[in-house]
């Protein structure tokens, strides 16, 4: 058994492991991908990307970064958990290092120069920031920027306020890269394409964080209304060692007294499941709802 003293170093062990990949992938994504496709994403990154570019790297993104971050940081440590202030304050300065590392070593640029090829820079750099996000929370802390405002912003407003300012935030700075990439000879179609480009990475940047944060904790929740609910929840809970909750059910058209089962499976059972609901009682009625996330006995135990 770890004593306390060896879990909690243990644990913060893991935590700067995970944020020094979190502040190297965001800082690659915005030098090595982003900046030289010449589109943004939203928030602090965002802007340091523009301003960077617009000033033709006199401006580099490592000072914005830091720059912009540290007073938000500073503030945060007096108003949120100071566990995640600190994780917070040190993946800005990795990734501000990172970013001074990246423009002074002439890091190798991913540049497609055809507009049609750009796209595969915005997948890749969804995949690398929302991979990013997801460890620095996983971590117990944040990237930064936006994710400092609604923490912040938490303590006063309701869940859809802090929504509807980071989606305003984040629209203000795609909105302006409109202004910042745009090029004289260009169509208005193609002047659009940062923008297009900043909205499809920020989809791919939503799925990925989603896939890590919840994908390996997600699992299926059948509801099965049948007239054996004895045989059905035993052979369920016999071949797919899964626990089963019955609740007594009325069909309201044939006024029949019928069992509700409740069941949550993972997902490489179902096909399993819809068999033995089959084989038990074939007139039953079974819904199938995704679930994002279970965590409790049989499943994922929750973390302290």
């Amino acid at each position: 058994m770890l004593s306390e003293k060896q879990k909690k170093i243990s644990y913060w062990m893991q935590s700067f492991v995970l944020i020094l990949a979190s502040s190297f992938l965001v800082s690659f994504a915005a030098h090595c991908l982003i900046e030289p496709n010449e589109f943004t994403i939203g928030g602090v990154a965002g802007a340091a990307i523009m301003i960077s570019y617009a000033t033709n790297q006199v401006v580099p993104q490592s000072l914005i970064v830091f720059c912009v971050n540290m007073p938000l940081l500073i503030v945060s440590y007096f108003f949120v958990k100071k566990r995640f202030a600190l994780l917070t304050i040190a993946n800005i300065l990795l990734q501000t290092l990172w970013l001074f590392i990246l423009e002074q070593t002439n890091a190798p640029i991913i540049e497609f120069t055809d507009n049609g090829t750009r796209i595969f820079a915005a997948v890749a750099a969804g995949i690398c920031i929302g991979t990013s996000v997801a460890l620095a929370l996983k971590a117990g802390g944040s990237t930064g920027g936006i994710d400092v405002i609604a923490v912040l912003v938490q303590k006063k407003f309701s869940a859809g306020s802090i929504a509807q300012m980071i989606f305003l935030l984040n629209s203000i700075v795609i909105g302006i890269s409109f202004f910042v990439f745009k090029k004289e000879d260009q169509s208005l179609a193609v002047s659009l394409l940062p923008i297009l480009l900043s909205l499809f990475e920020a989809y791919i940047e939503s799925k990925a964080n989603d896939s890590i944060t919840n994908g390996f904790q997600s699992a299926v929740e059948f509801r099965v209304v049948t007239s054996k609910p004895d045989e059905m929840a035993a052979a369920l809970m016999t071949q797919l060692s899964r626990g089963v909750t019955v609740a007594p059910a009325k069909g309201m058209y044939t006024k029949e007294e019928k069992g509700l089962l409740i069941c949550v499976i993972s997902r490489r059972q179902i096909n399993a499941f819809k068999r033995i609901i089959k084989e038990i009682d074939s007139d039953s009625f079974a819904v199938l709802t995704n679930v994002s996330q279970v965590v409790g006995l049989g499943f994922y135990q929750s973390e302290n």
